[in-house]
């Protein structure tokens, strides 16, 4: 993708990430957080957070990208290719988590999912897991294409969400998401 940037080093690669953390925390929290918002989160002013990205838009898809880059660098850092396909999954579960609500802001954005090539580089770099997910699925015959992977995708929204609103502790939150994953959540009765 041509607007891939990676993060400079230096003062204004600091500078940079900064604000892109600090957006990372502050529209996790609130969607519609103003630039404001983030510039005090960043520790900078409203005039440096315009220099580094003069729109939202601009803000947003950096932020993307950013927030890509992350997921893909923890999916890497989790070995999914060491040992039983069962940790490996289980080890993925918990980096993504670690991510937190971010990443399905990232993916809901009206501003991402209305930018074709944008929304077309973030559908990458998770290969990994649907290739993981394939090894230990039981999916019927009968489910969509990619539905494991939509599945595992839902089941992290749903750990944000219970480990933000319920308070529920992470290790709680990766057992569910497995046993999901593996078990099901509900039992037909014979």
């Amino acid at each position: 993708m041509s607007e891939v940037v990676s993060i400079e080093g230096g003062p204004r690669g600091r500078t940079r990430k900064a604000i892109l953390d600090a957006a990372m925390t502050v529209l996790a929290d609130n969607s519609t957080a103003p630039l404001s918002d983030i510039a005090a989160a960043a520790e900078v002013g409203r005039s440096t957070l315009h220099r580094y990205f003069p729109e939202r838009v601009d803000l947003i898809r950096a932020l993307a990208l950013h927030v890509h880059e992350l997921s893909n660098t923890a999916i890497a850092e989790a070995e999914p290719e060491c040992g039983p396909p069962l940790a490996a999954l289980r080890r993925v579960v918990e980096c993504q988590l670690d991510l937190g609500p971010i990443v399905l802001y990232v993916y809901t954005e009206p501003i991402v999912t209305s930018d074709p090539e944008l929304s077309a580089f973030l559908d990458t770099g998770d290969e990994v897991i649907a290739e993981m997910l394939s090894k230990v699925s039981t999916q019927a015959a009968t489910a969509p294409p990619g539905w494991a992977r939509r599945v595992f995708w839902a089941l992290l929204h749903a750990g944000y969400q219970a480990g933000k609103e319920d308070g529920t502790p992470k290790h709680r939150i990766v057992d569910a998401i497995m046993a999901s994953l593996t078990e099901g959540t509900i039992r037909s009765e014979a």
